[in-house]
């Protein structure tokens, strides 16, 4: 779709996944002053954040000419997954990590409309910003090599446990 053949669309879920890490785990870490990995898997990725991202180009590239149905389709896209992803989190895991019961507005304290707001604006971010940077790294790659890389971390994946854990 859009270009991508499918092991580059695989390659672009563990870069986000690996990035998603990194900002959660540098916010969360700066916020409590202490280093906190916000993983709750094996390794440095979080998911969540490779769905979210391949889940909001889907949904954003069609539109990509239009800031304002970036930001919309976005924000609706990301926060459905959040919400979900909340809901089945607390249901099969029993753990929350994230909590917007405090917040104005929020939907069984698993979204909120300044985090759906804060969706939006990431959605530009992404498509506008750092998507251009991460397709031209892995466009730029040879095929083999795309290929070679997710094979083995999908292959190194199914080899190492899941643990869950409360992710601080």
């Amino acid at each position: 779709m859009y270009g991508y053949q499918f092991v580059q669309w695989l390659l672009f879920f563990y870069l986000y996944c690996f990035l998603g890490w990194v900002w959660e785990t540098s916010y969360v870490s700066v916020k409590n002053k202490k280093f906190v990995n916000r993983g709750f898997m094996h390794g440095p990725y979080l998911p969540i954040y490779g769905f979210g991202a391949i889940a909001v180009l889907f949904i954003t590239i069609p539109v990509k000419q239009n800031i304002w149905l970036i930001f919309l389709f976005g924000m609706i896209g990301a926060t459905v997954l959040e919400y979900f992803t909340g809901v089945a989190m607390e249901r099969l895991f029993h753990v929350r990590y994230w909590d917007y019961s405090n917040q104005r507005w929020n939907l069984n304290g698993h979204i909120c409309v300044k985090s759906s707001i804060a969706w939006g604006v990431f959605s530009i971010g992404l498509l506008r910003g750092l998507h251009r940077g991460v397709e031209a790294l892995v466009l730029v790659l040879p095929y083999v090599v795309v290929e070679t890389s997710t094979f083995l971390k999908t292959s190194l994946s199914s080899i190492i446990p899941v643990s869950i854990t409360n992710g601080t």
